[in-house]
């Protein structure tokens, strides 16, 4: 383990006040959803005029239930972590594993939710700019989930967090479960 992830994981281990926690809980989802989820594919939308050709009522039949969904998933996910002691934001991190509801399925559930947001809001302005800019953020966070908080996920929960990356897939979920060997 290199010595940045080891002083990384020492500083996540450090105690958060409980203001802060639930501070960070209620705050950063509206920081999350509006800044990361919905600013850059609306400013691509307004300045790019890529239309999806979706027709006015089919787009917003189609935009809805992807809108709930995401948010649903988006949400659960604080839940979960909000149990685990711990935040959706990498600098107070949650104090256990979780692996348990949407994380029983897909490692980044939290990902896939800002992604059927995006998808959501990208039929609801019939906009293939708001999907192609929109989907830059949870892209990039991909990468650095897979290259640097993967690393430190091992480093806090060890053996635990080896068997759940072995078992469960990174963004897409399993439809059909194989026969192991």
């Amino acid at each position: 383990m290199s010595w940045y992830v080891k002083k990384y994981v020492a500083w996540q281990r450090r105690r958060l006040g409980q203001w802060k926690r639930y501070l960070l809980i209620f705050t950063f989802p509206i920081i999350f959803i509006v800044g990361f989820v919905t600013a850059p594919g609306y400013w691509a939308y307004r300045r790019l005029h890529w239309p999806m050709g979706l027709e006015t009522p089919f787009n917003l039949l189609i935009c809805g239930p992807l809108l709930l969904f995401g948010m649903g998933l988006y949400c659960w996910t604080i839940i979960l972590f909000a149990r685990a002691r711990g935040t959706q934001v990498p600098m107070a991190p949650t104090q256990e594993l979780v692996v348990t509801g949407p994380y029983a399925i897909t490692r980044n559930p939290m990902v896939t939710g800002a992604i059927f947001m995006i998808l959501g809001l990208a039929c609801f302005f019939n906009s293939l700019a708001f999907l192609g800019i929109g989907m830059i953020i949870p892209v990039h966070y991909l990468i650095y989930v897979k290259f640097f908080e993967e690393r430190e996920l091992e480093a806090r929960f060890g053996e635990a967090y080896k068997k759940y990356k072995q078992n469960t897939p990174f963004i897409l979920p399993k439809i059909i479960k194989g026969k192991k060997a």
